[in-house]
């Protein structure tokens, strides 16, 4: 692991203005300024243009009806107000957001051994993680959930050498405000708890205590929507059990994954265990086949179940035979869950390898007790650290080759929502 804390401070600003002057030129050279309702902003910016628009009630603050929390709704809000309140003043908040992220993810990169011009690779990687650039440009929760995410990882990373209750404080204080947005961040207090006690035994037993503290902060707005999310959306998301999701997500792990497979044949000693964790996942498709199949339209009183994104729509236009298109996201499903273990396979350069292994495990593990909607888009909240991984572990002829990848997806997404 890598201890230095000399930071290149010049190239780490360079590379938040890198990102800066891509998100700005995106915002002004394509058609989102003149864009109507992209993706579910018709829906998320209902609660928010209701604070703006009549004040602060219980109602509109509390009650609202989304399936994100507060803690995404309200600083939407401040800030949206405080530039203008239309669509795209919200929007420049996602852009501000995303701006924030790339700053302290570079600042992790550092802390990781990341030096010099390296960070514009790093820069470079956050924009082309699938859908951070179009999330980006809009109001969704996305961006604003990791930054809290970053944020709290960056605590952890500074300071996990040294068990004062001060940054575990820190940390439960951020993951309490980032679970009142999104359940996701559990995977993140996961994986942190896990790479602790690896370390630490015992002694990491403050980022557990944190991370327990901060999941029963979350519990009375549970009790009040009587779910995870509020009432209206609870068909769409919700509790339950299904294996139908796992094959999804295994699938739709193979863009941002796959290459470690790859990566980590090389050593014999892996081989075996990647081998199994493709052959799994290739078996769990065939034996719990997501249905591909979109509904024109969103029925609330009712469960829903959409299986939708790059994986998804990749599938569906390359063959229209539904057993064929089966057989296409089991082998995709084997190579994400193969990428999967091939990363925590690799020699650990560094922490923030460990982190995503352990978060993109959690994450997957977790929609196996969850029911509704499951899209590519989701695995983005635990993909964060990534930019930093596929520099430090990667080839450079494969991160090369990751990159192409990534830089298709990146280019076709924005084309198609911006």
């Amino acid at each position: 692991m890598h201890s230095s804390h000399k930071h290149d401070w010049g190239w780490m600003f360079l590379s938040v203005l890198f990102v800066a002057a891509v998100l700005f030129g995106v915002r002004y050279s394509s058609g989102i300024l003149q864009s109507g309702f992209v993706f579910d902003e018709k829906y998320i910016t209902v609660p928010i243009d209701n604070l703006i628009e009549h004040g602060w009630s219980v109602q509109n603050a509390i009650d609202f009806e989304e399936t994100k929390g507060p803690a995404m709704i309200w600083p939407y809000a401040v800030l949206g107000d405080l530039f203008g309140g239309s669509l795209n003043a919200l929007r420049f908040v996602s852009v501000l957001c995303s701006i924030a992220c790339m700053g302290v993810l570079s600042f992790i990169a550092s802390l990781c051994g990341v030096r010099k011009s390296a960070h514009l690779i790093i820069a470079l990687g956050w924009l082309l993680l699938p859908y951070s650039l179009v999330l980006s440009e809009i109001v969704m929760g996305e961006v604003s959930f990791i930054l809290l995410e970053l944020l709290a990882v960056a605590v952890f990373i500074k300071h996990r050498d040294h068990y004062k209750l001060f940054a575990p404080l820190c940390f439960g204080l951020l993951v309490a405000i980032a679970l009142h947005s999104r359940i996701h961040v559990v995977a993140v207090v996961g994986a942190v708890c896990v790479v602790s006690f690896l370390r630490d035994g015992f002694r990491s037993w403050p980022w557990w205590v944190a991370g327990v503290l901060a999941g029963l902060l979350r519990i009375p707005l549970w009790i009040r929507w009587e779910g995870l999310v509020s009432p209206k959306y609870q068909n769409l998301h919700g509790l339950g059990f299904r294996l139908e999701s796992l094959s999804y997500l295994a699938a739709a792990l193979a863009p941002i994954v796959g290459i470690f497979a790859v990566c980590a044949w090389k050593h014999k000693e892996a081989r075996k265990w990647i081998f199994a964790a493709g052959a799994f996942a290739f078996l769990l498709v065939i034996v719990a086949t997501p249905n591909l199949h979109i509904p024109a339209s969103i029925d609330y009183d009712s469960p829903n179940e959409r299986f939708q994104g790059i994986v998804g729509t990749a599938v569906q236009l390359i063959v229209s035979d539904q057993t064929i298109q089966k057989l296409l996201l089991a082998i995709l499903a084997a190579v994400g869950l193969a990428g999967l273990v091939g990363l925590q396979k690799l020699p650990q350069k560094n922490v923030a390898s460990q982190l995503s292994f352990y978060t993109l495990t959690f994450g997957w593990l977790l929609y196996a007790f969850t029911q509704g909607f499951v899209f590519d888009r989701f695995l983005l909240v635990w993909a964060f650290l990534l930019p930093i991984v596929w520099w430090t572990q990667l080839p450079r002829t494969l991160l090369a080759l990751q990159s192409t990848v990534m830089l298709i997806i990146t280019v076709r997404l924005a084309v198609l929502w911006l």
